[in-house]
């Protein structure tokens, strides 16, 4: 495989808003490596994602295995350019229920996924990061910021990884690496629709609706928004919902 310029790496690729992530980093000329528990919905994506992306590699499997994560980096790795981005878009909801009746197994999945995971694979990517300058992308929601009767095991995950992304901002800064938060907001998503089951849901946007400002974000020096938190679907210009 012939080198490419750029890389990115996106998790949660198969479908959804990491589709629409993964199909903006490849219409601007970035090599992609794209991860998916699901690998026929993974590989029906990477078929999709050749067609404008130079060079489109898949990892299928769970994110929290570290063989996963390894062979994601390795991919990363195989295209011989270093790694310009990474989107850690993959996510559990585990469902939504009070906190003094929630079950502590489903609790427990909930950092592993959405805070371990993410923390463990920018550990492995930052070597291939520095000075390029590189981008981390972290998924967020409001319910790291509101206390939405339900949401509170999936926010609080939210939340820690909000966190954990301001002291990676703060922290790898003289490395050339930056670090933000995007909240896409309420989409017309599998995982949203877990969140209403047996409701409607056709009202909220699909995340398509997000492309104008992946578009500007990949337009800007990494270096200009490290730290920040944006909002997706906010109004144009800037999409800055907090420092």
């Amino acid at each position: 495989m012939s080198e490419t310029k750029r890389v990115a790496v996106v998790t949660g690729a198969s479908r959804g808003l990491g589709l629409v992530i993964a199909r903006a980093l490849g219409d601007r000329g970035y090599g992609l490596v794209i991860n998916a528990r699901d690998p026929n919905a993974l590989a029906g994506a990477a078929g999709e994602l050749a067609h404008s992306a130079p060079a489109v590699r898949r990892v299928a499997g769970d994110i929290t295995d570290a063989s996963t994560r390894m062979a994601v980096i390795e991919a990363a790795r195989g295209m011989g350019a270093g790694l310009d981005v990474l989107v850690n878009n993959a996510s559990e909801l585990g469902g939504i229920g009070p906190l003094v009746t929630f079950d502590e197994r489903r609790f427990s999945r909930l950092f592993p996924v959405n805070v371990g995971a993410p923390l463990a694979l920018i550990q492995l990517a930052a070597p291939l990061m520095r000075g390029r300058p590189g981008l981390i992308v972290n998924i967020t929601s409001d319910a790291a910021t509101a206390a939405y009767a339900g949401w509170g095991p999936y926010g609080a995950a939210k939340a820690a990884l909000e966190l954990l992304t301001r002291t990676l901002a703060a922290e790898l800064r003289d490395e050339g690496i930056a670090a933000v938060l995007v909240d896409p907001g309420d989409m017309r998503t599998r995982m949203h629709q877990e969140a209403f089951p047996g409701e409607d849901i056709s009202d909220r946007p699909l995340p398509e609706a997000t492309l104008g400002f992946w578009n500007w974000l990949f337009d800007q020096h990494p270096a200009d928004i490290s730290g920040l938190r944006f909002a997706a679907q906010q109004e144009d210009p800037r999409w800055v919902q907090q420092a």
